[in-house]
């Protein structure tokens, strides 16, 4: 029942301590962040509190520090005195290093006993010292720079710094005056051993300068060049490498106009700071206590990970990360794990959710943009490989240009193909994913996702059409029964090959042909599709059942070719069972695959399930084996960083605190009991609610708007009554239910509070900068000091 306004004489909530980095004993003097209807935060605080500490020197490759302004990115370790690998995401089809750069003279600083460095999340950049000196090295944020500025040095001393490549590369070297360029092209060709090409010209350039005197660059050898200088008289000069986007051209000319203005202005780096601050003003925070330190170990993962992307996010139509790897954060040269020129929607649909969770859901525009820009590809694509099939068959390791080549080569159909890894096909013999028909499923359940959390109607009608193809095909591609029931015969994911009923394909389909209906209604499309899609959804089996359990398809016994729980996919992502099913409880307690595999989604299961112990207990098991890079990033298969464990993370903590399912928003639905934390997690209609827990408990629980619209909130305190307030203070309303309708109203703010709640002090949340590297179990994040 809505009340009259009333004022009350101030804010009635608990709260945690939020300034406390270590201990979990918050009772003793709790406060709130909740003052004048918002929730205050201090970012660069509780950003510090995930800063990675180096005590010693990261002297090998895989202990390198990651830097990036999106499309250029750096792996900086200290070997050789500083070397630095630079990546972008566009030298395709290849993902070609633009080489890398190396500086002998910082060895006295790398080498030095009090050697210290932090990595400085909420400026964007690395900072080391030690013998008297300092280096401090970012990526710019407006122009693809890298700048290393070093004071202390040896001011009679000449110096140098090296940009060089390796076999089999064939650069063009060259260098006048200060300026030295490594430059090379190539065309992304379609050949039998690997088909799909675009027919374009790709290529790597990377120039590099020098701030200081007597600056004079040199080509050593035809992989190599080299500036030659001596600091400016107090000590300090400035090594800035260029590596731009790359086709072709003038490279000296490139390079000059790249690196004019980094060697001439005083703080060139105040540009990228200040976009670092803006984007974690804009993130959502979450700061975690335990009295054990998992709390905390878990809460720099996610602040990493939310540096990571922001770092790797991408430019155009071209992510960052392609499967799951940190590409832009390779120390591999040119090595790269899987096809460097495809992406796995598997791979990339824990970043998605975790980046709308987390209030940075731009990060995701390059993923969708390739895929939206790329509808005509995918649809010859799909006339070719399912002739008479109407629609759009995303492949699910889709290559940059919308076909569904990658990896490897078999001979059918007279020719030789791709297909070790060939995507959306009925042509080739069973493989990982030929016949994986529901990626576009998956895509068009993001896309929809993205759309409800900034309101985008316009992202909405660009997508759309992708959307739609993708609903066509499906209903083409099954097939009535003697049941009348649709029916595929396809794979269930990459786990099962061409089986009857997979799971994959009646969750997609249940989930995502309402999805499309709803899309094409909103848009004032397509009605006759719509009928389609209500119908259909209505003739969809049952999910396969073994002992009381989903199984992956409806042949249980069939061989398996992958370890994925292909039963827990209607819990998440596609949302169709929780909490209170019994039958998603039992597949989840007997899933075949427990803490296998970096991508594992068990801790994002356990929380969709609302079990608040297993969510801790999977993601110290799964960070505890897989997270071995200090940079906070894993290790999987072969040598590279791995961003999907992280990101993981992420979005277990995020739904484990809040949960939007449908507009029914739920808090600390799955919040480990001994951890507290303070923080916001992002919901639909460009809404957050800002949420305190203690020891498992919420105690400050608010919601603010950012468009018009009424949700359902659980009640944060089960069988008690609560109180909404508005962000004057005024009390809308009380109620005890225990799920009631909250009406928003775009920029409003409101309150949820026991009625018997206590006022408590006001204080921000906020943190102080970390001081030394962190420890879980075997695995650190930072290094310690030797």
């Amino acid at each position: 029942m809505r009340s009259a306004p009333v004022i009350v004489s101030s804010v009635l909530v608990l709260g945690v301590i939020a300034a406390t980095s270590g201990s979990a004993n918050a009772s003793a003097g709790t406060t709130t962040a909740w003052r004048d209807g918002h929730f205050v935060v201090d970012p660069a605080g509780v950003a510090g509190r995930s800063d990675i500490v180096l005590g010693q020197a990261n002297t090998q490759p895989s202990q390198s520090m990651p830097l990036g302004d999106g499309q250029l990115g750096a792996a900086v370790w200290a070997a050789d005195g500083m070397t630095i690998q630079l990546n972008r995401a566009d030298t395709m089809p290849y993902r070609r290093s633009p080489g890398w750069v190396v500086i002998p003279g910082l060895s006295k600083l790398t080498s030095a006993p009090d050697f210290h460095a932090v990595l400085d999340l909420y400026n964007g950049e690395l900072i080391e010292s030690g013998g008297g000196m300092t280096a401090t090295v970012s990526v710019e944020s407006d122009q693809p720079d890298v700048v290393i500025s070093v004071t202390g040095a040896d001011p009679v001393t000449e110096q140098t710094a090296q940009v060089e490549l390796w076999q089999p590369r064939t650069p063009t070297a060259a260098a006048v005056a200060g300026t030295g360029t490594l430059a090379q092209t190539w065309t992304d060709a379609s050949d039998p051993a690997y088909p799909g090409g675009t027919g374009q010209t790709y290529g790597s350039l990377a120039a590099i300068t020098a701030a200081g005197r007597d600056v004079t660059a040199s080509v050593v050898n035809p992989l190599t060049v080299q500036v030659s200088f001596r600091p400016d008289a107090d000590g300090s000069y400035r090594v800035v490498v260029a590596a731009p986007h790359w086709t072709g051209g003038d490279a000296l000319a490139t390079a000059r106009q790249l690196l004019t203005a980094p060697t001439a202005t005083p703080d060139m780096d105040a540009a990228t700071r200040a976009w670092w601050h803006r984007y974690w003003q804009q993130a959502d925070p979450l700061e975690i206590n335990s009295a054990d330190g998992t709390g905390q170990y878990l809460e720099n993962l996610r602040t990493i990970y939310l540096y990571t992307a922001a770092a790797e996010r991408g430019s155009g139509d071209l992510a960052g990360s392609q499967a799951g790897t940190a590409d832009l954060f390779s120390w591999l040269q040119d090595t790269v794990q899987w096809d460097p020129a495809a992406y796995w929607i598997w791979n990339q649909r824990m970043q998605l959710a975790a980046d709308q969770g987390a209030g940075v859901p731009f990060l995701n525009d390059p993923f969708f943009g390739m895929y939206r820009d790329n509808l005509a590809n995918i649809r010859a694509w799909t006339a070719q490989q399912f002739p008479g099939l109407p629609g759009a068959c995303v492949p699910e390791t889709m290559r940059f240009n919308g076909n569904g080549y990658s990896n490897g080569t078999q001979a059918y159909n007279g020719g030789t193909h791709a297909t070790r890894n060939l995507s959306c096909s009925s042509l080739v013999p069973p493989t990982y994913n030929g016949e994986n028909v529901t990626s576009g499923a998956e895509l068009t359940l993001y896309a929809w996702w993205q759309y409800l959390y900034t309101g985008d109607t316009k992202f909405l009608a660009g997508m759309y059409p992708l959307m739609a193809d993708v609903g066509q095909f499906l209903l083409a591609y099954a097939k009535p029964g003697p049941d009348r029931l649709l029916h595929t015969v396809a794979n269930a994911h990459e786990t099962q090959w061409e089986v009857q009923d997979p799971t994959t394909d009646i969750a997609a389909m249940q989930a995502v042909f309402p999805v499309i209906a709803q899309a094409a209604r909103l848009l004032h499309r397509d009605p006759g599709l719509v009928s389609q899609l209500k119908a259909a959804v209505l003739r969809l089996p049952q999910f396969p059942l073994v002992n009381g359990m989903i199984a992956d398809s409806y042949q249980p016994t069939a061989p398996l070719h992958n370890t994925e729980n292909i039963g827990m996919e209607p819990v998440w992502p596609y949302k169709l069972i929780g909490p209170d099913s019994q039958l998603a409880l039992r597949s989840y307690s007997e899933r075949p695959n427990v803490d296998v595999n970096d991508w594992s989604f068990d801790a994002v299961d356990a929380a969709q399930l609302g079990l608040a112990d297993a969510v801790e207990q999977n993601l110290i098991a799964l960070t505890e084996k897989y997270q071995l890079y200090p940079s906070g990033m894993a290790h999987f298969i072969a040598g590279p960083p791995y961003v999907e464990q992280s990101a993981n993370v992420a979005l277990a903590l995020q739904t484990a605190l809040v949960q939007d399912n449908d507009g029914v928003v739920a808090v600390a639905p799955a919040w480990p009991h001994d951890w507290s934390v303070a923080g916001s997690v992002a919901i639909a209609g460009r809404s957050r609610v800002d949420v305190q827990v203690t020891d498992g408990t919420p105690t400050t629980v608010a919601v603010e708007a950012g468009t018009n619209e009424t949700i359902q909130l659980d009640n944060p305190w089960p069988g008690q009554t609560v109180r909404v307030l508005d962000a004057r203070n005024h009390i809308l309303f009380t109620t005890s239910a225990q799920r009631f309708p909250l009406t928003l109203h775009s920029g409003g703010a409101y309150l949820i509070q026991p009625v018997s709640a206590q006022a408590l002090p006001f204080a921000p949340v906020t943190g102080r900068p970390a001081t030394t590297a962190k420890t879980l179990g075997p695995v650190s994040i930072g290094l310690p000091k030797q």
